[in-house]
């Protein structure tokens, strides 16, 4: 199956190498359409060896599935250029946040149309990928680039708010741990590496709660620190930071 990758951004980028990763496909059977030179050449480069142009209409001819990985106004701009018979018995995957079912058929036609939110860890095949309603074959794809299910068009929103939009969360969170434990007289480097063994840790345990419960013992420095974060509404900050940027795409 040849793939078609429209935009080699991050996220371009994070899809050809787990789709290299996992074995889905190789460098020959990706095509990647993009015209911005050091993009150009890191495509056809080391690790990729993918095809590259920078015409649209021959990237979709050669391609059985089509990724759009581009920001909205880019494929805005490049949708009056598409042949829309291009896409006839192919299937179309938008990672587009934000970006509707009836926006992308209002710019290149009713195509078979799949939309999916996927965090960058699918560069290593452990991703979280939200889709719609697909093809087997797409969602083959989905499942071999790490956790994936299938959800409605408003579940995409959600899936980009918390899990798209969480990794930059995640690692706030973890950069003001480090960055308390400069304050501390710890190096940067010293705390980074802290930081990170710490989070993994809490992450391997799994039960989260519990693990709370069993570290913050009555009366002990643990259960201090977990008071004064109760105190300041962390479980609210949170919450509110994912909804802030579910709200900002508009619940799409």
């Amino acid at each position: 199956m040849n793939i078609g990758i429209i935009g080699f951004g991050n996220l371009g980028k994070a899809l050809a190498s787990g789709l290299i990763s996992s074995g889905i496909a190789c460098g020959g059977e990706i095509f990647i359409c993009e015209n911005a030179p050091e993009a150009c050449a890191a495509a056809e480069n080391e690790p990729y060896h993918a095809n590259v142009s920078g015409d649209v209409n021959y990237i979709i001819n050669k391609t059985d599935v089509v990724f759009f990985a581009l920001k909205s106004y880019v494929f805005e701009e490049i949708a009056g250029k598409i042949n829309r018979q291009s896409f006839t018995g192919k299937t179309v995957v938008s990672f587009m946040a934000g970006v509707s079912f009836e926006k992308i058929y209002s710019l290149i036609g009713e195509v078979g149309l799949v939309r999916a939110m996927p965090s960058l860890a699918i560069s290593v095949c452990d991703g979280v990928i939200g889709y719609t309603k697909a093809p087997p074959e797409v969602e083959e794809i989905f499942h071999k680039l790490g956790f994936a299910f299938e959800t409605d068009q408003e579940g995409i929103g959600k899936v980009t708010a918390f899990s798209g939009c969480g990794l930059g969360f995640a690692a706030y969170l973890i950069d003001a741990f480090a960055a308390a434990g400069q304050t501390m007289g710890f190096s940067p480097e010293t705390s980074a590496h802290i930081a990170a063994l710490t989070f993994r840790n809490a992450v391997s345990r799994g039960d989260f709660k519990n693990t709370v419960k069993s570290v913050a013992t009555p009366g002990g420095a643990t259960e201090q620190g977990v008071l004064h974060m109760d105190a300041c509404g962390v479980y609210d900050i949170v919450a509110g930071a994912v909804r802030k940027a579910y709200d900002r795409m508009g619940g799409v």
